[in-house]
């Protein structure tokens, strides 16, 4: 008989998580830690992740808070190296980090536009590529979750040009890299939420007018919660979704199926 249990538990898994020291990211990485993984995050900022440190040190996991700009493909190479050394691989990558800049597409100027896709979509390439040839190839086995968004498969009106841009690309990395490397048993898989309240996007949620017009076109009636999406990331990294390759998971309580 299946043992089920087994197959959604994360013991004995190491995970990278990018954007990990806050928002969606460190919240996957909390659920990530709960269910047995070992993880590292990386930022900016590796303080901010100090209650992920505290947490997993309660659970008897091991715990990395690396420094990294994953545009800067030397900064991604000593990560790697850190990890490495660390725990000599990984089975488990998270693209999470990313950013939006809220700008009018006829005022949207090129360094800026370049800077969200900067991110978004060339970090993401750099740290998968390199953590696919340096640890998942060679073992022919990983999972790969990107974060993309539904604002990938529908417009609008609310300027965000660049990132509607990087996040369908996003969703085309992810297919073809499924395609490219099912053949070393990696499953690669993109989730698109809907909004989920971050420091990114607060400032919008709390005005009511903006968040009643977002409800209202959902159907459970609500926003997304964090728990949503590190609940997804998890069962995406997980072994009962190993014949699950991709694909693009909206969590979005039923938006993009309404007209």
């Amino acid at each position: 008989m299946t043992d089920y249990q087994k197959l959604f538990s994360l013991v004995g898994k190491r995970a990278l998580i990018t954007g990990g020291t806050g928002g969606l990211g460190s919240q996957i990485a909390a659920a990530f830690l709960q269910n047995g993984a070992d993880v590292a995050v990386c930022g900016g900022h590796p303080e901010k992740a100090d209650p992920l440190g505290e947490l997993a040190a309660s659970l008897g996991r091991r715990f990395l808070a690396l420094k990294c700009n994953i545009t800067k493909p030397d900064e991604v190479t000593v990560m790697l190296d850190q990890i490495a050394d660390s725990w000599g691989g990984l089975d488990i990558l998270v693209n999470s980090a990313g950013i939006n800049r809220l700008i009018r597409a006829e005022e949207y100027d090129d360094e800026t536009f370049a800077q969200v896709m900067d991110l978004n979509l060339n970090g993401l390439h750099t740290v998968t590529r390199e953590v696919g040839r340096r640890f998942m190839i060679p073992k022919n086995y990983g999972r790969i979750v990107n974060l993309s968004s539904v604002k990938s498969l529908i417009g609008t009106t609310e300027n965000y040009i660049a990132y509607c841009a990087s996040k369908g690309a996003v969703n085309m990395y992810t297919k073809q890299l499924a395609c490219e490397w099912g053949k070393y048993l990696i499953t690669v898989n993109a989730i698109a939420p809907t909004f989920v309240r971050t420091p990114i996007n607060s400032f919008q949620l709390d005005d009511p007018v903006f968040y009643k017009k977002l409800t209202d076109r959902i159907p459970l009636g609500r926003i997304g919660q964090e728990a949503d999406i590190a609940s997804a990331a998890l069962y995406l990294s997980s072994d009962a979704a190993a014949f699950v390759s991709g694909q693009v998971l909206c969590v979005d309580g039923g938006l993009t199926a309404m007209q």
